[in-house]
């Protein structure tokens, strides 16, 4: 049984190819903005890892009653000294006060390198931070400057003598030192 009373549903080529430009043309311009998207993701979630690595280390000094100390080390199991963190650090028991990591116990937790075009340094006279059990970092404040070449921006995470960890906006003194590393 013929059914002529219908009609086709559908598209033509020439429909669909319009349709497809006007995606493309839609996809050119929404990727630049992705790409910027993706990449201040990228730097938030660095400056986020390195103000958790720290308050996690000060848990660890409260909950272990110990000293805990957070260094710059290139191979995960030693400090070294300098404020460029900017190759990695870790975090560990520091019982002897000889600012490394005690022998007999286990890293708390390392950092590897940061993206190409991230660098992390500290305040000058600040290579190493320790918290003590009572969740104290005593010292001076310390200030973590983290910039990215991308944007030429940054943040800091600072540390005040209570141990308090927070984010602030880098200023340019700290921000032009820690860019100059990167070039």
């Amino acid at each position: 049984m013929a059914h002529y009373g219908r009609a086709a549903h559908g598209f033509t080529l020439t429909e669909l190819l319009v349709a497809l430009a006007i995606a493309g043309i839609l996809a050119m311009i929404g990727a630049p903005a992705m790409g910027s998207l993706l990449a201040r993701t990228r730097d938030a979630s660095t400056e986020a890892m390195v103000a958790n690595t720290l308050r996690h280390a000060r848990t660890a000094a409260v909950m272990r009653n110990a000293r805990v100390l957070v260094c710059p080390s290139r191979d995960g199991r030693q400090c070294n000294p300098g404020d460029d963190w900017q190759h990695g650090w870790l975090v560990a028991k520091d019982a002897d006060h000889d600012g490394q990591p005690d022998a007999d116990a286990p890293l708390i937790a390392t950092q590897a390198a940061m993206p190409v075009g991230t660098r992390v340094i500290t305040s000058i006279g600040r290579g190493q931070l320790a918290f003590h059990p009572n969740g104290g970092a005593g010292g001076s404040n310390a200030r973590f400057t983290i910039c990215h070449a991308n944007a030429r921006t940054g943040k800091a995470v600072i540390v005040a003598n209570s141990g308090r960890v927070r984010l602030a906006a880098a200023d340019a003194v700290h921000l032009q030192a820690c860019l100059a590393g990167l070039q």
